[in-house]
């Protein structure tokens, strides 16, 4: 049993806190996940490191080293290991790691190794350009997200399918909920609808914000509405005032953070360094965006990033990136989270079963509000009879085994509908499915 650094390989614990998983590598160290973060000094890079995933490797003192994840991966690809460290490799059989050989000899199949700084492409709808278009009785609906570029040049999104018809409309109104809505731009907009935007809009900034999400209908009338959704109560993210709808995604990407306030203790949380700003404005404008309003982005595809700004006079070392990325884990502001990449080479995120693993850097610029529900809001549920009157809610329904298809009206259905629950994923009506609206059943 390897001791040292108040451990045991074998053991339970780390540094006092438990061990979930163990993973002997091809380069004689043995991968560990905790249960929780630890700060350690790498054996090998001498950095300061905070982390759950160590690596621990035998020495001839018998003493059991801590390394970065870092500099793990650099031995995997070096394929550098100590000589007693390449005799337990070569125990394997022939083209397999030490630890493939043992999972092979015990006739199960091996759990992928956390490739833990593998880039990998990053894949997600740009919801600021339109989506969920369709066609209405009176004229063409699409759906967007308000952007950072739509108000600072002043422009409207127009999918191809409504270039036509806003060229023929007239003015441009915004709908808030009131009785009166406001015109946003007037006159003839034929010359001002230019490559799928509409130029020239005046966005009240007052009241429309990053990330709002707007919903557009031009009606054959030559009037282009713009309407928004009001919140049943306003929430405040980043110190600004949200009263309409909003998409999390792009007010995590793009919403301005709030001026830094002014600290009572500085020694405990320093200010930011201008390499730790860049760190964490890169994973916030590339990373993979969740529900919870975190931005993760893998570790090589920040530094691969950081080093493609060579020649702009704002390149940096990846050594310094790692180091700036360690104390941005060790104040907190940064985590760890781990996902997969998928045969085709894109990230999923939560990890799923049987994809490689990928290390995630993450970031939360800033908490999103969560609804509650409150006695006031909550929906009750009364069970029918047989013969009373109920609702039904909107449900998908399999139709694929009739032989049939669903029609254009029910995926658009669909469309909003999963919109309006504020579901994660695509809009689009799985194949093979059709969908029921809300309706109601029975009574006299």
């Amino acid at each position: 049993m390897l001791k040292g650094w108040g451990m045991e390989v074998g053991g339970s614990t780390l540094l006092g806190t438990r061990i979930l998983e163990r993973t002997p590598t091809a380069v004689g160290w043995t991968l560990l996940r905790l249960a929780s973060y630890i700060t350690f000094t790498c054996g090998e890079c001498g950095r300061a490191a905070h982390d759950e995933w160590v690596a621990a490797g035998a020495t001839d003192a018998g003493g059991s080293p801590l390394y970065c994840s870092d500099c793990h991966r650099k031995r995997l690809i070096n394929g550098s290991a100590a000589p007693q460290e390449r005799d337990e490799v070569k125990s394997a059989a022939p083209g397999e790691s030490a630890a493939t050989g043992a999972t092979a000899a015990q006739g199960a199949s091996p759990e992928p190794v956390p490739d833990l700084f593998q880039e990998v492409l990053i894949r997600q709808m740009d919801s600021g350009e339109p989506h969920d278009v369709r066609e209405t009785g009176s004229g063409i609906r699409w759906t967007f997200v308000v952007r950072e570029r739509h108000l600072d040049e002043r422009v409207c999104p127009v999918p191809a399918q409504a270039v036509n018809r806003v060229r023929r409309a007239k003015v441009v109104h915004l709908h808030r909920g009131r009785a009166f809505p406001t015109v946003l731009l007037a006159g003839p907009l034929k010359k001002k609808t230019v490559q799928g935007h509409l130029r020239g809009v005046q966005w009240p900034r007052s009241e429309i914000i990053t990330g709002t999400r707007v919903t557009a209908e031009v009606d054959g009338s030559g009037r282009l509405h713009l309407s928004l959704t009001p919140l049943p109560q306003p929430v405040f993210i980043a110190r600004r005032r949200f009263d309409y709808e909003y998409d999390p995604h792009i007010v995590v990407r793009e919403l301005p953070l709030p001026p830094a306030r002014p600290q009572a203790n500085k020694a405990t949380t320093p200010a930011l360094t201008p390499l730790e700003n860049t760190v964490l404005q890169t994973i916030r404008k590339l990373g993979y965006l969740d529900e919870e309003g975190r931005a993760l982005l893998p570790m090589a595809n920040l530094l691969n990033n950081l080093r493609e700004q060579q020649g702009t006079g704002q390149a940096h070392s990846s050594d310094a990136v790692r180091a700036a990325t360690n104390r941005l884990l060790s104040q907190r502001r940064l985590t760890w989270a781990m996902g997969s990449c998928a045969p085709d080479g894109l990230l999923n995120h939560p990890a799923r079963p049987g994809e490689r693993k990928v290390r995630l850097v993450c970031y939360t610029p800033f908490v999103l509000p969560r609804r509650k529900d409150t006695p006031g809001q909550r929906r009750v549920v009364h069970l029918p009879t047989g013969t009373s009157q109920h609702g039904v809610a909107g449900h998908l329904m399999k139709i694929e085994h009739l032989g049939k298809e669903a029609s254009d009206a029910a995926r658009s259905a669909y469309a909003e509908a999963h919109r309006k629950a504020g579901l994660a994923g695509s809009h689009t009506l799985p194949k093979g499915h059709t969908y029921v609206r809300p309706h109601q059943r029975g009574g006299a």
